[in-house]
Formats: C-alpha cells, structure tokens, sequence
C-alpha cells in the first residue's frame, strides 16, 4: 500500500513539474495536455487519473508563483533592501514571462475557478509581502505612510498596469521608464515632491 501511494505522488509530481515546465515556456494560452504528457513522458490517461486539465493547470500557475512571492519578499530582508529589491526588479527583462503568465490568468479567471483561486490566493499573498514590507519600513521610520494597506494596493495595481503597458506595447514606454513611474508613485504615496 505504501508504495503505490509513494508511486502516486512520484507520478503527480511528475505531472505537476512537466506542467511548469510547460508554462514557462509556452504560457497559459498555448499550454495542452498533449505538452505536458509529452515533457512528463506519460499517457493522458495517467495526467486524467491524477488531475481535471483546470486543476492542473492552476496548480503549476501557483507552484510558479509560490516560487516568486517567496523571492520577493523574502522575511529576512531589511525593508529598505526590500523595497529597492522590488522596484529594481519589477521590469527586468527576465520578469517578461511571470507578467504574461499573470495576465494570462487574470483573463482566465474569468471563466476558471480553479485560476481564479489561485490567482486570489498569490495576489493575497503578493500584497501581504508589500504590507509587510511598507508597514516594516513606515515602523523603523524609514518613511511615512498614511494608509500602509492603501499604498500597497496602489503600487501593486500600477505595477500590474506598467507591465501590462510593456507587454501590450500600446504605448513607447520602456523598463526603465516604468520602474520609474512605480518609484514617482511610491514617493508620492510617502508625500515627498516628485521632480519630472
């Protein structure tokens, strides 16, 4: 009994790792069984008995996004390094894949209760880092915030909306530029005058 238990697990495992896989390099959009089947090497039959395609597909979307929210915030990092961390990071090239990722389930989510689920579940958590994160830093005195909850609310929609904007390329807006309008905001947020 214990090891077709243990068999199981190697075999969800499996699955569950092929599906990432498959995601960073296909995205949501394009993501099939036939992908995953093929990059874990086994049957549909086998991805059926283990997971519903929905299930599976939201699994490896939070299983990435564990990932990044563990990164980018980080319970050690002093909030300051935290926070220079997120800014600098928000639009690196390397972040193109997690931004279509996410926007990619926000469509999805829509229609998907398993994606919307997990989409709610990580966006919690982002947004509990950036509280944590802000509330650490307004505590030490290392800036003023009014509303903690409130500016970490509106930094993280304009950092979804500036990605949005890079991945769209609806406008001639740059990485650089970007990360520059999430900082602007957050010194607006701190009441600080921001020069143009």
């Amino acid at each position: 009994m214990a090891s077709g238990r243990a068999n199981g697990e190697v075999g969800r495992d499996l699955i569950l790792r092929a599906a990432v896989d498959v995601l960073m390099t296909s995205g949501l959009r394009a993501a099939t069984t036939r992908a995953v089947t093929e990059r874990a090497g086994v049957g549909t039959g086998l991805l059926n008995h283990y997971f519903r395609w929905q299930e599976l597909r939201a699994a490896a979307w939070r299983a990435i996004f564990d990932q990044v929210a563990a990164a980018q915030f980080a319970p050690d990092v002093e909030p300051r390094a935290a926070l220079e961390s997120y800014f600098a990071t928000a639009f690196e090239p390397d972040a193109r894949q997690f931004w279509q990722l996410w926007i990619e389930a926000s469509d999805l989510s829509t229609i998907d209760l398993a994606m919307a689920e997990a989409l709610r579940d990580i966006q919690a958590r982002l947004h509990g880092g950036l509280v944590a994160t802000l509330r650490s830093g307004s505590d030490a005195g290392l800036w003023r915030l009014a509303d903690v909850d409130a500016t970490a609310l509106r930094l993280g929609a304009l950092y979804d909306g500036l990605a949005a904007l890079l991945i769209s390329k609806a406008q001639s807006l740059n990485a650089h530029e970007a990360e520059r309008h999430l900082r602007a905001a957050f010194d607006l947020e701190c009441g600080r005058i921001v020069a143009e």
